[in-house]
C-alpha cells in the first residue's frame, strides 16, 4: 500500500517541447488516418486505447449506477461494444452517453495529472483501467488488446527511462484527447451512407431513449472534446 501510494505520488521533470510535439502529433495522425479510407498503420491502431476507455466508460458508469456488466467485446481500432444491464431508464442513459464522454474526460484528467509531474500516476492508472477491463473481457481479440496496453504501460512505470516515461504518458493523453474525432466520424458517415433511421450506434439507442435527436448528441460529443483539448493544451505544453 506505502508503495503504491509513493508511485501515485512520485513527480519526475517535464519532458521538453520535442517530445511533446512528437506525441501530439503521433495523435494527430491517428486522427487522420482515421479519415483516410484503407489506409491503416501502426499509428492508425493507437486509437485502440480511446476505444478501450470508451468501452471502460460504459462498463464503470453501468456499475456506478447500480447495474452491472456482462462482456465488454473491442472489434477493430474504433468499435466495440459492452453488454450492461441497468437499473432504470436515467441509468441507461447515462451510461450510453459515458462512451463518447470518458476518454477526452480521461485525456484532460492525464493532462492536469501531467500538469503536476505526476507521470508514474498516469502510468499507474492506466494499468488499474486495464486490469478493470480484463473482468469483462471474454474474446481474444479484446484479451489481446488489453493485455499489450496493460504491458506496455507497466514495463514504462517499471523499467523505462524518465524520456520513455513522459513519452508513453503524453502521448496517451493526447490520444485519449482526441481519438473519439475518428469514431464520431464513423457514425456521422453512417448516416449519410445509410441514412439516419435504424442505426445502432450510441447516439441512435439515446434518440430512441430520450427523443433528442442522434446528431444533437453527436455535437454535444464534439463540443466535449473540444472543450477538453482547449483546457488540455496549456497543461500539456511546455
Amino acid at each position: 500500500m506505502a508503495s503504491a501510494f509513493a508511485v501515485l505520488n512520485e513527480t519526475v521533470p517535464p519532458p521538453g517541447p520535442a517530445l511533446v510535439g512528437t506525441t501530439a502529433s503521433i495523435a494527430a495522425v491517428a486522427v487522420v488516418m482515421s479519415f483516410v479510407s484503407g489506409r491503416r498503420n501502426v499509428v492508425y491502431g493507437a486509437n485502440f486505447l480511446g476505444t478501450l476507455f470508451h468501452e471502460g466508460g460504459h462498463a464503470l458508469v453501468s456499475i456506478l449506477t447500480g447495474g452491472g456488466v456482462l462482456r465488454v467485446r473491442i472489434t477493430s481500432a474504433e468499435s466495440g461494444g459492452t453488454l450492461q444491464w441497468n437499473p432504470s431508464a436515467l441509468a441507461a442513459v447515462l451510461t450510453i452517453a459515458a462512451g463518447y464522454a470518458m476518454p477526452p474526460l480521461a485525456g484532460l484528467g492525464a493532462a492536469a495529472l501531467l500538469h503536476r509531474g505526476l507521470v508514474p500516476a498516469v502510468l499507474t492508472l492506466t494499468l488499474a483501467a486495464m486490469v478493470f477491463l480484463l473482468l469483462f473481457t471474454r474474446d481474444a481479440l479484446t484479451f489481446g488488446v488489453v493485455v499489450a496496453v496493460g504491458a506496455i504501460v507497466f514495463c514504462a512505470v517499471r523499467w523505462a527511462p524518465l524520456w520513455l516515461k513522459n513519452g508513453v504518458a503524453y502521448a496517451e493523453a493526447w490520444l485519449l484527447l482526441t481519438s473519439e474525432i475518428g469514431g464520431l466520424r464513423v457514425i456521422v458517415s453512417n448516416r449519410f451512407r445509410g441514412g439516419f433511421r435504424d442505426q445502432e450506434d450510441d447516439a441512435a439507442m439515446l434518440a430512441r431513449s430520450t427523443g433528442i435527436p442522434g446528431f444533437v448528441w453527436i455535437a454535444a460529443w464534439l463540443a466535449l472534446i473540444g472543450w477538453a483539448v482547449w483546457r488540455a493544451f496549456p497543461m500539456l505544453w511546455p
